[in-house]
């Protein structure tokens, strides 16, 4: 269910962001379907946070679009459910759902039509294996302990560590094992600027160290690497399902983001020459900034600096197309205005330069 924004009136308008809390509701189950879109995050820096921050990603680029579709763990084929279909034998492995996984290929050993099982309860959100056909026999692999994605009630500030592994064997050649810890911190809580939505969000930053083995039994021996390490940064929102954004970095370097869309959000089409586009002029600007604005009942229209900090607001009225705001008393900088309605939020940056 997507989050529905409501303005509240006690004399003035105002707009505050609030804390949240992550739970088990917020998570998916069998039937969902998120869609996503695929992008570079090269020349993006998804580090800085704190309480009340606000991150604008509305630069983001729609690149390739894709969806995690949630199935029931029956439709899954029959013998990969070993053990995330049996609460008796295996209760901490019983899974709630599955969703499609990544192929993988190392040496002799190749795994196809996997699928990746998750449980979901009051504690956490959890990794709990997969099943793939493995060198063409399907196999049901279970890791051991599981991967504590998340733990809950997740609020800012938890910290928590989850120590996770799986071996996949190929009878009389060889084994595989990968060895992960897990390093979680909610590290900041805010608004999330989408290109076409905006949240309000708690951030988390997951660090993963992953070991890699191979054990050969022809020669009876084996040998072991590390994987470079990996830092996820995860913006959650309430009633979601997955992260709204999620920057991936590997070596101090963000390589790749993927963030939620709508498919009546995004429009990638040139608009009409009677649509109204949210905008600012001049830009930059020394003393006054003149801004367009879309056909909305009513609003209000927030400022805020490069570290988030509301710098000052303004009350729109109903049926304004353009109103101007005086900015000679900010400092110079680089300033986000969002112009906030009954039908949602709509960003844009300006430039001050005096």
């Amino acid at each position: 269910m997507r989050p529905i924004l409501t303005l509240v009136a006690v004399s003035c308008v105002t707009f505050l962001s609030a804390q949240i809390t992550i739970g088990p509701a917020d998570m998916p189950s069998a039937g969902d379907t998120v869609r996503y879109w695929n992008t570079s995050a090269i020349g993006i820096d998804p580090a800085p946070t704190e309480a009340g921050y606000v991150w604008d990603m509305g630069m983001l680029t729609p690149d390739v679009e894709a969806a995690d579709t949630c199935i029931s763990v029956n439709s899954t084929p029959f013998l990969y459910q070993f053990f995330f279909n049996n609460m008796i034998l295996y209760p901490n492995w019983a899974a709630n759902y599955a969703v499609r996984g990544q192929e993988f290929n190392f040496q002799m050993l190749t795994l196809t039509d996997v699928f990746d099982y998750f449980k979901k309860d009051a504690t956490g959100f959890r990794n709990v294996g997969f099943g793939a056909n493995v060198n063409g026999v399907p196999t049901s692999v279970r890791r051991m302990p599981v991967d504590h994605i998340h733990h809950f009630p997740m609020n800012y500030d938890n910290m928590d560590t989850s120590y996770s592994e799986f071996t996949v064997a190929v009878p009389t050649l060889f084994s595989f094992t990968q060895q992960q810890t897990r390093f979680n911190h909610v590290d900041g809580w805010g608004t999330l600027y989408l290109p076409a939505d905006t949240f309000e969000v708690l951030r988390v930053r997951s660090v993963l160290q992953r070991s890699d083995s191979v054990y050969i039994e022809q020669f009876g021996q084996g040998f072991a690497f590390d994987e470079p390490e990996t830092i996820e940064y995860k913006w959650i929102a309430v009633g979601m399902d997955e992260p709204v954004l999620q920057i991936n970095s590997t070596g101090g370097q963000a390589t790749t983001a993927r963030f939620f869309y709508d498919p009546n959000d995004i429009i990638l089409s040139v608009p009409t020459t009677q649509e109204v586009a949210f905008s600012a002029q001049p830009n930059p600007a020394q003393q006054s900034v003149s801004f367009s604005i879309p056909v909305i009942t009513s609003g209000v229209l927030e400022f805020r600096d490069a570290t988030g900090r509301l710098v000052g607001s303004m009350r729109i009225p109903s049926g304004s197309t353009t109103v101007r705001q005086d900015v000679s008393g900010f400092a110079d900088g680089t300033y986000v205005a969002t112009l906030i309605s009954s039908s949602g939020s709509r960003s844009t940056r300006m430039i001050i330069q005096h």
